[in-house]
């Protein structure tokens, strides 16, 4: 079994760095390095996060899988303290506003989420959680008809629903346990700036600095902060401006393959979150698996009953 390793640490035994080509239709398995990748490449990597790098048994069960379905794939686990590093590395001379919000956040969900979006917009690959598996390969993810197209990321639905009309908001929702995409992302920075900009705006109208933000304070829930709403809002953004239109459910609920808008290749519900979307048959294979291990939850639960009863506290004086 690999043993893993605080700051790049690689879970697989394959060190040969590859390029997954989502622009042309041949796949190159066998990268070298020699070979000059495209602007519209993804690197053959997953990334995971774990405040140490001492994970579970099932976690590195989990991780393994991704190596062993993808054999070419790199891996790499960053702890909190590879994690700093690495933000100081990518980002302190371009943008120091990320660097100062990231190391100033103390909710351990806030940082894990914009985490990831940095790690991928910087480096480019595949994110996955802890308690994700990998169930297909990653290069057979996407159709023969999009591996000529430029991706800049791959998303999948995690909430499936119908557009519900004029001046509502957007009702499906993207999953963030899994996506992928290439280094300096279009899509990922407009992520990361939205990120940043509600966490700013929240301290502001709780009148507290970053580093003093408590889950208690956020306006709704964590998803729509850091989490996967907010991510979903921001892509759609994203392809908004690209496209000159508004882009919502309409143009991906129900959708049974995955389907290309502007530069996104979305997946149906059953490619990335089966369980919630019913293990449908008719949306193609489940590309992965989560097992909803995920340690934030509890935290969430207890600082929302915190603010319940502090607006119960209020509404009786």
């Amino acid at each position: 079994m690999p043993n893993l390793h605080d700051v790049d640490a690689n879970l697989s035994v394959n060190s040969q760095p590859g390029y997954l080509l989502v622009c042309t239709i041949k796949h190159t398995s066998t990268p070298t390095s020699n070979s000059e990748p495209s602007t519209y490449v993804i690197p053959e990597k997953v990334w995971h996060t774990a405040r140490y790098s001492n994970i579970t048994e099932n976690q590195r069960d989990w991780t393994n899988s991704w190596t062993k379905t993808n054999p070419f794939f790199r891996q790499e686990l960053l702890t909190d303290h590879s994690s700093e590093t690495f933000i100081r590395t990518h980002f302190s001379e371009t943008r120091p506003d990320i660097v100062e919000v990231y190391e100033a956040l103390s909710i351990p969900i806030l940082r894990a989420d914009l985490l990831r979006y940095l790690i991928i917009y910087a480096k480019g690959g595949v994110w996955s959680d802890l308690d994700v598996t990998c169930e297909k390969q990653v290069t057979d993810w996407i159709p023969l008809e999009y591996k000529d197209q430029k991706l800049d990321m791959v998303v999948g639905l995690e909430f499936d629903f119908e557009w519900r009309g004029p001046g509502t908001p957007i009702a499906s929702q993207f999953c963030n346990w899994v996506f992928m995409a290439r280094p300096s992302s279009r899509n990922l920075l407009i992520i990361v700036d939205s990120v940043v900009n509600k966490l700013k705006e929240v301290a502001s109208i709780n009148n507290v600095t970053i580093g003093g933000l408590t889950l208690d304070m956020l306006p709704v829930d964590v998803v729509d902060v850091t989490g996967p709403k907010i991510m979903t809002i921001s892509i759609l953004d994203s392809l908004g401006q690209l496209l000159g239109r508004t882009v919502d459910d309409r143009d991906f609920s129900g959708i049974k393959s995955p389907k290309l808008i502007g530069d996104v290749l979305i997946m149906p519900g059953n490619s990335f979150a089966a369980r919630q979307n019913g293990y449908r048959t008719d949306q193609g294979d489940v590309l992965v698996t989560h097992y909803y291990e995920g340690s934030w939850k509890q935290a969430d639960a207890e600082a929302k009953e915190r603010k319940k009863q502090k607006e119960e506290e209020h509404a009786n004086d």
